[in-house]
């Protein structure tokens, strides 16, 4: 029988060797790479990782205007939400990153309030689960801000209780047991982590005074009183958003369709955040805030003094040095159980290892444009100006606020 797993927090030991392989050379992310595009190292990017933009670009943005900062922050203590269950994340795995690197683990889930219990009778799901998981890498040089998306069916091993999909963590040994599997397979230390409720939908997006999303296909959503989408540019706010992007019955590929509406939403989303009529309303940034906060909760050492440090060290920081992708994988497994699973792709998984210990992102994701022959799609330009976001959203916001003086 196997033994229950002790968090890494609880137990002592000696320190695991570094996996050993070659270090990815740092190429031209311009260079062809041939016809093939192994669509399944570009899966959708799930919604937390345009979330966590959104919180990166406005923490910026923050740091740069003092007198908003001194607002912010106000709003994000009396609104945050700690998560009371995780102990300290300092632990024996702190060697494995430098002293200035920070990761930060983001798990996102669908409560779907009501419908919770029969959601879990249907699809066999017991227990708390992480529908959506990304680590956020920002390296000890602070030159970019790397958002990568982990398949949530990914089959990976669970210290402890052998091999099963990698969102099982959460369910198996909570918070504390998928912090150490996302560590174990990365060979790498996490120093944050933040959870995040779909619910939030509804709110930001009528903070944000509603987005347009090009839809690809139209369906209805809901039992009651159903919305319909149309085919084309729709718009969405409030709870016909969250419907859009909870829904799966409509569709053949139920999951592999939701999880596309919610990249088409959160993309909106980002562009909305992004546009000169958020940026330039200081309120209207303050609304997003406090729209999302009550959705969130996080480590005890999130607290707004540690976000704003991180922000200053970042005002140098240009649009086109946040990039988003997805942790490569293999190919879809069926277990011996029946389970429908995605195997690792060992080899690229090595690099990544190597490449996060060495600080060399920027080498792996140049590694991965060649071998997938396309240019990366994940990175965000919205800004016309090639010049530091600090000093591009600090005017917007010094336009704003000299409109509210």
């Amino acid at each position: 029988m196997t033994e229950p797993h002790r968090p890494r927090r609880a137990r002592s030991g000696t320190v695991p060797p570094a996996p050993q392989s070659s270090e990815p050379q740092r190429r031209s992310r311009r260079t062809a790479g041939g016809a093939a595009t192994k669509k399944r190292r570009r899966s959708t990017t799930i919604i937390v990782s345009i979330l966590a933009v959104l919180i990166v670009l406005g923490l910026i943005a923050a740091a740069v205007v003092y007198h908003y900062v001194n607002r912010i922050q106000t709003v994000f203590e009396e609104e945050r939400n700690v998560i009371e269950e995780l102990d300290s994340l300092d632990d024996e795995t702190a060697y494995r990153t430098s002293e200035n690197t920070v990761n930060v683990l983001l798990l996102g889930s669908d409560s779907r309030g009501d419908q919770e219990q029969a959601y879990r009778e249907a699809t066999g799901e017991g227990g708390e689960r992480s529908d959506a998981i990304m680590l956020v890498h920002i390296p000890e040089d602070r030159s970019g801000v790397y958002i990568m998306s982990i398949m949530r069916d990914l089959w990976v091993e669970i210290p402890g209780y052998g091999y099963g999909r990698i969102n099982s963590a959460f369910s198996e040994g909570g918070l504390e047991l998928a912090v150490d599997t996302i560590e174990e397979m990365l060979y790498t230390h996490i120093d944050h982590v933040v959870t995040i409720d779909f619910e939030g939908f509804q709110d930001l997006t009528t903070a944000l005074g509603g987005v347009y999303v090009d839809n690809p296909r139209a369906f209805s959503a809901g039992q009651a009183n159903p919305d319909f989408y149309p085919e084309g540019t729709i718009r969405l706010e409030g709870s016909n958003a969250l419907r859009f992007v909870r829904e799966r019955k409509s569709f053949p590929t139920s999951d592999y369709i939701r999880v596309e509406n919610q990249q088409l939403v959160m993309r909106a989303i980002a562009e909305r955040f992004l546009s000169g009529d958020t940026l330039s309303n200081p309120n209207r940034i303050l609304a997003v805030l406090e729209a999302i906060l009550p959705f969130m909760e996080m480590d005890d050492g999130l607290d707004s003094e540690t976000i704003v440090g991180y922000a200053m060290d970042m005002t140098s920081l240009r649009a086109n040095d946040i990039h988003t992708f997805t942790m490569p994988a293999g190919a879809p497994h069926t277990t011996a159980a029946g389970a429908e699973v995605i195997l690792p792709d060992e080899e690229m998984m090595t690099l990544l290892r190597r490449s996060l210990q060495a600080e060399n992102m920027d080498g792996f994701m140049d590694y991965m444009d060649i071998i997938d022959g396309e240019q990366s799609p994940g990175t965000f330009t919205q800004l016309e100006d090639d010049e530091p976001l600090s000093t591009e959203l600090g005017r917007m916001l010094g336009e704003g606020l000299s409109r509210e003086d």
